[in-house]
């Protein structure tokens, strides 16, 4: 398949970006270091193209194509249909015409519940503590403002919204429907009401995703529908690496589901100089001898690192044997961290041992998850997968970087598909080809907080892979 690139002298962005801003992902180990040597396609994939440029992209036509709603083209027209990504950091929206499937217009904001706790244990126990109307009211405001930006953006009546489809973690969905949500918060962690059926609201039906479980939700059942899980048939693991870590497990036609407390340093949330997927995020990281090499988003001005140039960071430490396989940096740093760069507004922008450590426990907690779900599923580790990564910042991930401080495990991977937000392209597919998720009587959740090897499997991934 032929694609045209759009590009002048004034182009910053390399290759695989422009494609990306075209709906189009292609996997590349490095994300335009040039460290794959270009050689995986027509193209050098660190080329920063600085006139218009047409390139033959792989034919997918057998396989899923990743498509990124936040990156697709958007056009003017009327809009009639609301997408939402509720998640524990972030909101997600996209305004669509649901007849044409035409992208009006995506928005991406905080979740501005963060002033209650930054994870959703820390919001169940505010919600029990008498703040579970303040909870709810926050949220709720905050959708309707968003909302209003959106139809004010696209030149639309917010009457004019027939539609709303919501995906979202199981604790995030209570909390905004006003759900008591005090049995989410302790074992045996059972949900006392089921999914919400489709309601109306005014002129607009409003459906939500079901649930799994108490920490596998709609999002994640949305998620399914982007990756076309279970009708598939094959082995795959799908993962959203989030704040709340959530993993799926296909084989043989079960689906196992687990969630893990990975933090929201994936997120760039919890670092001391951290900052969303965003222009000039730092997503790559070389460790040279005089200074850093540093690739940010669209080649901007280094604002912070994100997590993609975490995880790039780690694992440069770990090849240059600058971090013990306990987490520990070696003489070569000093105690006070690895500057980087400095900011626009002339900050060092630092990595501290202690960012070091929330990366290392959210390693711990994603692998162990997966090993418990081999476990479980009885699944050989000789058998191969394909991963299904999820989660905004997969674009810039470096997958050879994630192999290297083990985030995986050792599961045995033929194929890695970059899907982005799986949860709003799972709304898309529910709102404009009618593909309802739906909740898999051969479903097996597993609690990973209850299980007995969860522990020791956590504890042995704290220990960073051997490199030789």
């Amino acid at each position: 398949m032929n694609i045209h690139i759009h590009a002048d002298a004034q182009n910053t962005k390399n290759i695989l970006t422009l494609i990306e801003e075209q709906g189009f992902s292609l996997p590349c180990n490095c994300h335009g270091a040039h460290r794959c040597n270009g050689a995986r396609y027509s193209f050098d994939c660190s080329l920063i193209p600085k006139k218009p440029m047409d390139v033959s992209l792989p034919d997918t036509s057998d396989k899923i194509q990743s498509i990124s709603l936040e990156k697709m083209e958007t056009s003017d027209g009327t809009a009639d249909t609301l997408l939402i990504d509720l998640g524990t950091t972030t909101i997600a929206m996209a305004f669509i015409d649901k007849e044409s499937g035409a992208l009006r217009q995506c928005k991406t904001s905080a979740n501005p519940q963060a002033h209650f706790g930054s994870d959703v244990i820390s919001r169940i126990q505010a919600a029990t503590h008498g703040n579970l109307s303040d909870l709810t009211d926050c949220i709720r405001k905050h959708i309707k403002k968003e909302t209003a930006l959106l139809c004010q953006m696209t030149h639309n009546d917010i009457s004019a919204i027939r539609f709303c489809y919501i995906g979202g973690n199981t604790t995030m969905i209570h909390l905004l429907f006003g759900y008591d949500c005090t049995s989410l918060g302790h074992s045996p962690f059972t949900i006392k009401v089921p999914s919400p059926e489709p309601l109306s609201i005014g002129n607009c039906t409003v459906y939500t995703a079901p649930w799994i479980s108490a920490f596998v939700g709609g999002d994640i059942t949305a998620g399914l529908l982007s990756c076309h899980l279970p009708s598939s048939g094959e082995n795959a693991l799908f993962l959203d690496l989030g704040t709340n870590g959530e993993m799926v497990l296909n084989h043989k036609g079960k689906l196992y589901t687990a969630a893990t407390a990975a933090g929201p340093a994936f997120e760039g949330n919890g670092l001391s100089c951290g900052c969303p997927g965003i222009s000039g995020a730092i997503s790559h990281v070389v460790l040279r001898t005089l200074f850093p090499s540093l690739t940010t988003i669209n080649n901007a001005h280094p604002i912070g690192i994100c997590g993609s140039g975490a995880i790039s960071l780690c694992a440069e430490l770990l090849r240059k044997h600058y971090v013990t396989s306990d987490g520990v940096l070696t003489e070569k740093f000093k105690t006070d961290g690895i500057v980087l760069s400095k900011s626009p507004d002339g900050k060092s922008i630092t990595f501290l041992p202690e960012d070091l450590r929330s990366i290392q426990l959210a390693i711990a907690a994603i692998a162990a998850g997966i090993d418990i779900l081999l476990a479980e599923s009885g699944v050989s580790k000789k058998e191969s997968f394909t991963l299904y990564l999820g989660g905004g910042f997969g674009f810039h991930l470096s997958i050879e970087d994630c192999q290297c401080i083990g985030l995986f495990s050792d599961l045995c991977i033929s194929e890695i598909k970059v899907m982005g937000n799986t949860c709003l392209q799972g709304l898309y597919q529910w709102a404009v080809y009618e593909r309802t998720p739906a909740i898999q009587n051969d479903c097996v959740p597993l609690n990973l907080g209850e299980h007995p090897d969860f522990q020791k499997t956590y504890l042995h991934h704290m220990t960073f892979p051997d490199i030789r």
